[in-house]
């Protein structure tokens, strides 16, 4: 099953709670800031998967990586991105 979150604040967001797939960022724009991908099922803390500066950071990138644990995303201003995770495993 897929699910798609859309952030649009400075927040921590939870995007997946359990092991699966990370398929897509897409960043649209926003304010300028930091946004980190946790390999976590609930906290910022762990591996990271992704880290990038919105600014310049506007595009789709494709993942496709199995997500251990699970996926925490920390935004550090109001960007707007969406985040799409699945539960299938790439393995």
């Amino acid at each position: 099953m897929n699910n798609k979150k859309y952030i649009s604040t400075a927040t921590t967001t939870v995007c997946r709670s359990k092991k699966g797939k990370l398929g897509t960022v897409v960043v649209q724009g926003g304010t300028a800031g930091t946004i980190i991908g946790y390999d976590n099922a609930s906290a910022a803390s762990g591996d990271i998967v992704f880290s990038f500066d919105s600014t310049n950071a506007i595009a789709t990138y494709v993942f496709n990586c199995e997500l251990v644990n699970g996926l925490t995303v920390i935004t550090g201003a109001a960007t707007k991105l969406s985040v799409m995770t699945s539960s299938e495993s790439i393995y």
